[in-house]
């Protein structure tokens, strides 16, 4: 079925199919526009061919939930999550715009500054991610999307880790996704934040060549050339890329995690350093400065590549033959091993088993007893955190509705599964609407978490606003019931609203108020024109009643760049030699370092002396007493 869903088609009672926008390996993205708040919105639906997986429906569910937290305005919003028959969807934010991989296409190597500019904004969605303990697994430009107003909306968080998790999709997606794998993805290894970290600082280099670092001719191959071959340095392609630019790709796109950028954040700041013209900063040990071994100059890099070359020359050997020296050396280890093991199994030698000495798979815990699986597993040196609680129409209270790490994993015993377990479903009490103009009445019943179904009555007698809802207020109902609302609604006195995107505050102002309707101030931090509207509820088109609120988002200009924290002067320390006076058994002594007490204690005569640290910087005066009565003073240089 090419098109799935027929246009017109009312998805969840609640959301009008318009057009077909996209598609991709797990599910169609379709423009449609939402009958309760009258908006557009684009529904992604998943393909039938996972319908049957409960496993993935699951983990899929799970993910985007969490994923709806997120609140930032370079991550694509997520409304919704919702079943319609056997059709499992998601509701997102409407973005008009182009994905960054088409933008590429058309422009090829962008200006360092504007590929820093894009890269900084990827940064920052994925350091809101990280913060809230999610991982994309799967930043590539096909999932970013590019506005025409130039801000960058990062989409499928969450959502890719469901589908690369459960399912490899061979197809374009595949494809596409492994020139942006970071090698610990490409050996099946452990990911976290760093591997964002890696696939963004991929993306980087492709913003300021206009290519990937890696290509081949199966994704086997890519993936091979992530973890065994280094990137060439970004300037060998473009010459205009400034050093300390490609010093943060270099740093971003290291083979090890522990070399990377060790949070979105860090690497953000140093994007930020580079387009407000500062020096990367560097840490400080004590008076000696260390640079990161990832940050090297254009000619280091020029010159490893060489020797590499040439040392590949001088053996003899192209790198294809040396992979397949490798794959068969380690076949055939693997090989011997197993018929060791096999023969040892078989005859019966003590301490020798299948699992003896292997890594412990987790297993699937999420949709079991909470209580159960604990009990269950501290047998294998495996304990159960339970690190959150959160309400579940699926999922009973007391039972797991997500896991970390997820099953099939690999860990090393002891290790910890880190799990949030539901507290049930969420009942609410219907508040009451009656008597309430439409948006109060929608806006308390949305609060609550319950879908509002308006019906419109027109009528010139009635008065204005809600005469009756069903259920009535009191009832207790599940989080998500549909509350019906029938509003009064005067045909006279519908409105339209004026599109005033992009004017000035004034005369936004004077387009609303012109319409007989009323205007809501804000302001936020934007690339726009300073003093332009950013943002408008309702969107122009809609009809109101007359004297209703239009909000409107005014530009602040961009947000200003934090002054860097200086970096405070290293205290040293060094050895004072205090001798303990013989003609007593003990004695009191005490030390004082510019008037502040360093050490006071007794001290035994079998001692002989006692070393105390000074702290300091240039010259100290230190000194000594013996049971309260002073005995010298002497300055000291540390």
């Amino acid at each position: 079925m090419s098109e799935y869903l027929n246009i017109g088609m009312l998805l969840g009672g609640r959301y009008e199919i318009l057009e077909k926008v996209g598609s991709g390996g797990m599910a169609i993205v379709y423009k449609a526009k939402c009958r309760l708040l009258q908006r557009f919105v684009a529904v992604k639906v998943l393909r039938p061919e996972f319908k049957e997986d409960s496993e993935f429906i699951a983990r899929f569910d799970i993910e985007a939930q969490a994923a709806a937290s997120l609140s930032h305005p370079n991550i694509v919003s997520i409304y919704d999550i919702g079943r319609d028959g056997e059709l499992h969807y998601i509701v997102m934010e409407y973005v008009e715009g182009i994905t960054l991989k088409e933008y590429i296409n058309q422009k090829g190597a962008l200006s360092w500054r504007e590929a820093a500019a894009i890269e900084r904004q990827i940064c920052s969605a994925l350091e809101c991610a990280h913060k809230n303990h999610i991982i994309h697994h799967d930043i590539k430009p096909h999932n970013i999307i590019l506005t025409g107003d130039n801000i960058i909306k990062v989409a499928d968080f969450g959502i890719a880790r469901a589908a690369t998790t459960s399912t490899l999709v061979a197809g374009s997606s595949a494809i596409g996704s492994v020139h942006y794998f970071s090698p610990e993805q490409a050996r099946g290894g452990y990911t976290d934040e760093k591997s964002d970290i890696y696939s963004a600082g991929i993306v980087f280099y492709e913003l300021l060549t206009g290519r990937v670092p890696f290509n081949g001719d199966s994704p086997i191959a890519v993936a091979l050339m992530h973890v065994q071959k280094e990137a060439a340095p970004p300037s060998e392609i473009n010459p205009n890329i400034p050093e300390n630019v490609e010093a943060v790709v270099l740093r971003a796109i290291s083979k090890e995690q522990r070399s990377r950028y060790q949070s979105a954040a860090d690497m953000l700041a140093d994007i930020n350093a580079v387009l407000s013209n500062r020096a990367i900063p560097t840490e400080q040990d004590g008076d000696t400065i260390k640079i990161d071994p990832v940050v090297r100059s254009r000619k280091k890099a020029m010159e490893d590549r060489k020797k590499t070359a040439a040392e590949e020359k001088k053996k003899g050997k192209t790198k294809g033959e040396k992979i397949a020296t490798w794959l068969a050396i380690g076949i055939g280890t693997g090989i011997m091993l197993w018929l060791i093991l096999w023969v040892l199994n078989m005859a019966g030698v003590t301490g020798w088993s299948w699992t003896k000495n292997e890594d412990y798979t987790i297993p699937q815990i999420t949709g079991k007893d909470y209580s159960k699986v604990k009990a269950e597993l501290a047998a294998d040196e495996i304990t159960i955190e339970r690190i959150d609680e959160a309400f579940s129409d699926t999922v009973p209270e007391g039972y797991i509705i997500s896991q970390e790490p997820l099953a099939g994993r690999k860990v090393k015993t002891p290790s910890v599964i880190k799990v949030i377990v539901s507290s049930g479903v969420e009942i609410v009490e219907v508040p009451k609407v009656v008597n309430l103009d439409r948006r109060t009445a929608e806006n308390r019943l949305t609060e609550k978490g319950f879908r509002v179904h308006v019906v419109e009555e027109e009528s010139e007698t009635k008065p204005e606003g809600v005469f009756e809802q069903d259920p009535e207020e009191g009832k207790m109902l599940k989080r998500g019931t549909e509350v019906t609302i029938k509003v009064t609604v005067r045909s006279d006195k519908r409105v339209m609203v004026p599109n005033v995107m992009g004017k000035t505050q004034a005369q936004a102002k004077v387009d609303i108020e012109g319409n007989g309707l009323t205007v809501t101030v804000t302001e936020a931090f934007s690339d726009k024109t300073l003093g332009a509207v950013i943002e408008q509820t309702p969107v122009g088109g809609e009809k109101l009643n007359r004297k209703d609120a239009v909000s409107i988002v005014i530009s602040k200009g961009p947000e200003p760049t934090p002054e860097p924290t200086p970096t405070p002067t290293p205290v040293r320390e060094k050895e004072y030699t205090v001798l303990i006076p013989q003609e007593k058994d003990s004695t009191q002594v005490k030390v004082m370092v510019d008037g502040v007490v360093r050490h006071d204690a007794m001290h035994n005569k079998s001692e002989i002396g006692t070393t105390i640290m000074i702290p300091g910087n240039g010259t100290v005066e230190v000194t000594l007493y013996y049971d309260g009565e002073f005995a010298e003073t002497i300055k000291m240089e540390i």
